[in-house]
């Protein structure tokens, strides 16, 4: 019968990635350590696989170019445990085990076809593919070289879901296909038949992928909540076709991209650090880009593209100072006010707890830590107390209301541009000047859904204006701009900025907050 993830375990998936406690070992319950030096006790180890065993592979190049009924040099259909996972692994990590296939146009290095097996510390190469796993959820692939394959180096696929795939380096993917030269690819593209689709909350983490043909990885739709972390990405073998064009492609939803580098390298056939893409309706949605560094040798390369894919994009950084956006939908996100969102990337999650425990024993932790948010007491402290109230609002299954703080530039004096990605929500727009003063502001926002009906032509930029804004005792007022769904630009501008009859001058006017 097919496995499926449903939203239930997804949210239990999420929790064990955030977590990073996917921990599996061979433990003292399992069976047996099965040791093998040769291609023939690697084969055989592999056929008769028990949850449990362990297979250690003596140092040595290990090569299978007979049919054993599979398209790959070795294979195995067994699955393990959650208490008695199947491992491979290399006896000595210093001088790891090498499979081969039989060359980069034939046969899959490694094929995993069953659940919880942990792949440690081996070479996989001169293969088509390098590692594969079908139907092989709560597995890992840790401290492996995979190199030298005609197509893509690490394949999740065909419901393969909750797996990490950590500390490998990844390089020389694509060599014979480079349409198809990923260096890790998670799910299969829409127009697959053979594979199930649902390969949901994988986690990349702390890989170092280079010299691939395609993107470093790529993230397909029908997939939701894999995570890409703490990575190095080279873009300089990308070769631009079938659309590789990023470090990162990203087609599925709520895929998390944090604290990753990536280095263009005068490669002009990548165009953007992350592209997000809606290859079909109501997917690549929702993504959250944030934290990373990107050289981009170009300050005309926009960081993150997507075009009818609302994402979020915030603090990053990049070599030079290149736009954070590009597209209708992709919101450029200043800050996150949330209470119990202690990262503060805009989610409340176990990620959250553990950051706010790492806080509380001084330990060392990367990213952004919100004490505002992590005051979920709201005593004006961040202590045992918040991690308890914490707890209980996870627990709880509560949505929580706040505010997201949003981009926006000043066009010029008195005219302020807003990200895009609005549509649908109330654009709120704090104004400062002096005290007791009115104002006649104009706001608009281009239309893509009028359809003019003397050309036939969509769009148009819609204007308004409000009469008479007063400035409260403390200098501000507060816009809110209802902004229909699809509306992409925005903007504010003074129009006039009065005292009685006397007409003062709008540069005196500032905007200080926009929020939704």
């Amino acid at each position: 019968m097919k496995k499926t993830i449903s939203k239930l375990s997804a949210a239990l998936l999420t929790t064990a990635v955030m977590c990073s406690c996917v921990q599996f070992s061979a433990g003292a319950g399992s069976n047996r350590d099965v040791n093998v030096s040769t291609t023939d006790e690697l084969l055989d180890a592999l056929a008769d696989a028990k949850p449990g065993d362990k297979i250690i592979l003596a140092p040595g190049k290990y090569q299978n170019d007979v049919w054993k009924g599979n398209w790959a040099a070795f294979f195995s259909e067994a699955s393990g445990s959650a208490e008695l996972p199947i491992t491979i692994c290399s006896a000595d990590p210093d001088d790891p085990a090498v499979l081969c296939g039989v060359s980069q146009e034939n046969k899959i290095g490694l094929h995993i076809m069953g659940e919880y097996w942990n792949i440690e510390n081996l070479t996989v190469c001169e293969a088509a593919k390098g590692i594969v796993l079908d139907k092989a959820s709560f597995s890992n692939i840790t401290g492996c070289e995979v190199y030298n394959t005609g197509t893509e180096g690490v394949h999740l696929r065909d419901n393969t879901s909750g797996c990490i795939v950590e500390n490998c380096y990844i390089h020389d993917c694509g060599t014979v296909s480079p349409q198809y030269g990923e260096g890790v690819y998670i799910g299969s593209a829409k127009n697959t038949t053979e594979y199930g689709f649902e390969c949901h909350y994988n986690t990349v983490r702390n890989c170092r992928i280079s010299n691939v043909a395609a993107d470093c990885v790529d993230i397909k739709e029908y997939t939701f909540g894999n995570l890409v972390e703490d990575c190095v990405f080279d873009g300089s073998g990308i070769q631009g076709q079938n659309g590789a064009d990023s470090f990162v492609s990203v087609k599925g939803n709520d895929v998390i991209i944090r604290h990753n580098t990536g280095c263009r390298n005068n490669n002009e056939n990548v165009m953007y650090a992350v592209d997000i893409y809606m290859s079909v309706d109501g997917w690549g949605q929702n993504s959250r880009v944030y934290e990373n560094k990107f050289y981009m040798d170009s300050a005309d390369i926009p960081l993150v593209k997507g075009w009818n894919c609302v994402s979020y994009v915030f603090r990053n950084e990049s070599e030079p100072v290149c736009p954070a956006t590009s597209g209708n939908k992709v919101i450029d996100i200043l800050s996150f006010s949330f209470k119990g969102d202690a990262n503060e990337d805009g989610l409340i999650n176990m990620s959250d707890a553990e950051a706010l425990q790492k806080r509380l024993l001084a330990m060392p932790d990367k990213g952004c830590f919100s004490a505002d948010n992590a005051d979920v007491c709201s005593d004006g402290a961040v202590n045992v107390f918040d991690m308890c109230a914490l707890r209980e609002l996870l627990a709880s299954g509560k949505s929580i209301t706040g505010k997201t703080f949003v981009n926006y530039n000043m066009e010029e004096t008195g005219k302020w541009r807003f990200t895009d990605g609005l549509g649908g929500k109330t654009l709120n727009v704090k104004l400062n000047a002096a005290p007791g003063n009115s104002m006649t502001i104009g706001w608009g926002y281009w239309d893509p859904d009028f359809v003019n009906t003397d050309t036939g032509k969509n769009g148009k930029w819609m204007q308004f204006s409000i009469s008479d804004v007063m400035l409260d005792e403390n200098g501000e007022a507060v816009l809110n701009l209802e902004l229909p769904e699809n509306v992409t630009r925005a903007d504010v501008e003074i129009w006039d900025y009065m005292k009685g009859s006397e007409k003062l001058d709008i540069g005196a006017v500032e905007i200080s907050e926009a929020w939704f």
